[in-house]
């Protein structure tokens, strides 16, 4: 597949099968994520968490899912895999942010090339920073806060069409 299928094909899943990915799929996302780029080379103040520890996903998506007025909503949305970025403050204020993004980003096209399916979780990241518990039992080094989190896994209905390569966003062209 190439980079424009993968992107072509990746989108948000919110519904997945029980199903784990395999211990090379995960091996592979995660060499994906530290191939992004990073601000200012910082790869020393990232790191990645791969949450497959059924009762410890139980945990995060019950936080995440709060405040949604909905009991039966599940943030995770049953994923079997949960991946979260920590990192620590850095000289150019948020940059962990884009830096998260970037990772994440690589880590869903890896996953769209492998016939993975995924998902970007802003509740996740929010669930983690309102718990420090939660930072805690992840093993967030002391300092480190998340920055980004997604959901990975196969779709409980698979659909493998590839988007149309359209414009979804208004773009300006300066010449």
């Amino acid at each position: 597949m190439n980079t424009f299928d993968a992107i072509r094909r990746r989108k948000s899943t919110r519904a997945f099968a029980p199903r784990q990915i395999s211990d090379e799929a995960l091996e592979r996302l995660i060499v994906a994520g530290g191939l992004a780029a990073v601000g200012m080379a910082g790869f020393d103040s990232l790191r990645i968490f791969a949450v497959q520890n059924p009762e410890l996903l139980k945990e995060i998506d019950e936080e995440a899912s709060k405040g949604f007025g909905n009991p039966q909503y599940h943030a995770l949305y049953g994923a079997p895999t949960f991946i979260a970025i920590a990192a620590k403050p850095r000289p150019l204020p948020n940059i962990e942010l884009t830096d998260s993004g970037c990772i994440i980003e690589n880590m869903m096209l890896a996953a769209a090339e492998l016939g993975i399916d995924s998902i970007y979780l802003w509740t996740g990241m929010n669930a983690l920073n309102r718990r420090p518990d939660l930072r805690d039992k992840l093993g967030f080094p002391e300092g480190f806060t998340c920055a980004g989190t997604a959901a990975f896994g196969y779709a409980a209905k698979p659909d493998e069409k590839l988007r149309e390569p359209v414009r979804r966003i208004q773009a300006v062209i300066l010449r």
